[in-house]
């Protein structure tokens, strides 16, 4: 494992736990919060030789979907998530970012059917979507670090 991506893993994982009690609380994101992250991992990036330019630029394609689709569904999708994401993209890359991204949407699909079926929560319910990206984005991170140690 790269030095880079020991540093980016916990960083993006503590950026995401942070902004996921803004996002419980007031069921709102920083609008700063997302470019800033992003920039910072980019300098990080370019000091340390992190990604590829092509890694960096695949990295961005999950975040841009999640923006796009924010747009076409105003209120399915908040657009902070995407920002979110597309900042993550620029930690983690592709790959990362899109096993993170897709934990967190089966561990949310699991906690919305228990909310469901326990009668917690209406289909028409909305719920933050950043905690679970912040449980994907702690498991990605101790998955790592125990394959580190074991290697």
């Amino acid at each position: 494992m790269t030095m880079m991506k020991l540093l980016a893993l916990p960083l993006t994982a503590g950026f995401v736990c942070i902004l996921s009690v803004s996002d419980c609380r007031t069921k709102t994101i920083p609008a700063w919060a997302a470019p800033i992250f992003g920039a910072c991992m980019l300098l990080l990036h370019l000091l340390f030789s992190g990604l590829t330019l092509m890694q960096f630029l695949t990295g961005l394609i999950p975040g841009g979907i999640l923006l796009l689709l924010s747009f076409l569904f105003h209120s399915q999708i908040g657009s902070g998530d995407g920002a979110v994401v597309l900042a993550c993209g620029v930690a983690l890359g592709f790959e990362n970012t899109f096993a993170a991204l897709t934990c967190a949407l089966v561990l949310c699909a699991f906690f919305c059917t228990v909310l469901l079926i326990l009668k917690k929560k209406r289909r028409s319910d909305t719920l933050p979507f950043l905690p679970f990206l912040a449980a994907s984005h702690l498991i990605l991170t101790v998955t790592h670090l125990v394959s580190c140690i074991r290697e």
